[in-house]
């Protein structure tokens, strides 16, 4: 499983080597277009994916405060 770090710095490194290579204004949206939308879709997720075992620890957390499982 690749590291969400190590997946979006490599989006970034492809952003500023678009950047580089491409002068023409046109071709240069076509071409970061989809790479800002996968970053952002990559941060999204790993936020999501955060939020999610956040809750669930503080589910898990109550659950053993209880007498539900005593």
């Amino acid at each position: 499983m690749v590291d969400p770090a190590e997946k979006i710095g490599s989006i970034l490194g492809e952003i500023e080597r678009t950047k580089g290579i491409v002068k023409s204004p046109d071709r240069r949206s076509a071409y970061l277009t989809p790479l800002y939308t996968q970053l952002a879709q990559e941060i999204i997720n790993e936020v999501k994916k955060q939020v999610k075992e956040d809750i669930m620890k503080e589910l898990r957390d109550e659950i053993r405060g209880t007498s539900f499982l005593e």
